[in-house]
């Protein structure tokens, strides 16, 4: 039984099977992998040309943000996959039950199995070690958490969880050239966690608002962008606003929102004239029922404000010396752009997953 008003002609199939939980998956799977490549980005690119205690202060707390972040969002987000599953448990034996290798269903599990285990050991070599200790910086709250275990535990000083992990993390430290070759790896999975569900949301071909042209570039974009928002949302609230680390990822987040716009406004051009399934979707999206959620969740609040507020703030940086004067109201202003990226990119995968119709059948 369809829940679109029927054609004489036309059988329209059922939609809205997936829940909230599917959303937030995709939403959290891009934001974790975006958020490790910052990290990367500001360890391998940033931090080794950075000039000055401030600069590298905030270089540092990137990465860390990065890391952490990224951790987080796939632990809430596998939570959120398994939660949507029949049978949870039996997920976890995928090696042995998922056969079909060419399937992304099955890619994308070993790319999620992968990259959490990348995003953990980035996390720990950025958190801990010998020389980490007394290190400040809003980013060691994981740190502060486990030494105030240690407080609240009747173990003796010597055998602190803090220190034992300081001690492992020293003896697991790679060098430099091995760190690349891990960051490198890392990011590959990153890369595949972040469009693999763009991939699998394509192979549905009855669904023309998930299209194969256009949804794997949109994802390519949001994720790195919603991890850029998140990761440095952290970094402004440690007090890394102003810095040149800051600005830098900033105007790679705008490169980001404009080529994701133009592909967004390229989808809804080819939906507007696609077929009976198409232009109901774009109607949902455009003028319908998730109109608050895609045309003013997305496009105006979650793409062109952000980047309008961004380009704003750049040029009064490069072309006045306001910022100085008004730190705080530019620290405000990132924070605001990175809190309205990040809820766009959700509101992204909630309006692609319940916007989406499926072509209906002719009826002779």
């Amino acid at each position: 039984m369809s829940d679109i008003a029927t054609g004489s002609d036309l059988l329209w199939i059922a939609r809205g099977h997936w829940e909230i939980f599917i959303a937030t998956y995709l939403f959290l799977g891009g934001l974790s992998g975006g958020a490790y490549l910052t990290s990367v980005v500001s360890s391998e690119l940033f931090r080794p040309r950075a000039q000055g205690p401030d600069e590298i202060f905030a270089c540092e707390e990137t990465s860390r943000w990065g890391a952490i972040v990224g951790l987080l969002a796939i632990a809430v987000g596998g939570v959120a996959l398994l939660s949507h599953l029949g049978a949870p448990l039996r997920a976890l034996t995928f090696p042995i039950l998922f056969t079909n290798f060419g399937s992304w269903l099955v890619i994308g599990t070993w790319f999620i199995v992968l990259f959490a285990l990348f995003v953990t050991i980035e996390a720990f070599w950025l958190l801990f070690g010998e020389e980490h200790a007394g290190s400040e910086g809003l980013s060691y709250v994981p740190r502060w958490i486990v030494a105030w275990i240690d407080d609240v535990l009747p173990l003796p000083e010597d055998w602190s969880i803090v220190a034992a992990l300081d001690w492992l993390a020293d003896r697991l430290r790679p060098t430099e050239r091995a760190r690349r070759v891990v960051h490198a790896v890392g990011s590959v999975a990153a890369v595949g966690v972040i469009v693999y569900t763009a991939l699998l949301l394509t192979d549905v071909s009855v669904v023309p608002l998930w299209d194969r042209q256009y949804l794997p570039i949109v994802f390519l974009m949001s994720g790195p962008s919603t991890g850029i928002s998140a990761a440095l949302l952290g970094t402004v609230a440690s007090g890394g606003g102003l810095s040149r680390t800051n600005h830098l990822f900033c105007l790679a987040d705008d490169a980001l929102i404009a080529v994701e716009t133009v592909t967004l406004v390229g989808l809804l051009v080819a939906l507007s004239s696609g077929g009976p399934a198409a232009e109901q979707s774009y109607e949902l999206l455009m003028s319908g029922a998730y109109f608050p959620h895609f045309a003013v969740g997305v496009l105006a609040l979650g793409l062109v404000v952000p980047f309008g507020l961004s380009m704003t703030m750049t040029g009064l940086v490069r072309f006045t010396d306001v910022e100085h004067r008004w730190g705080s109201a530019f620290t405000g202003g990132f924070a605001l752009k990175y809190v309205l990226v990040l809820a766009g990119g959700f509101l992204l995968r909630y309006a692609l997953l319940f916007g989406a119709v499926k072509q209906p059948l002719g009826v002779p």
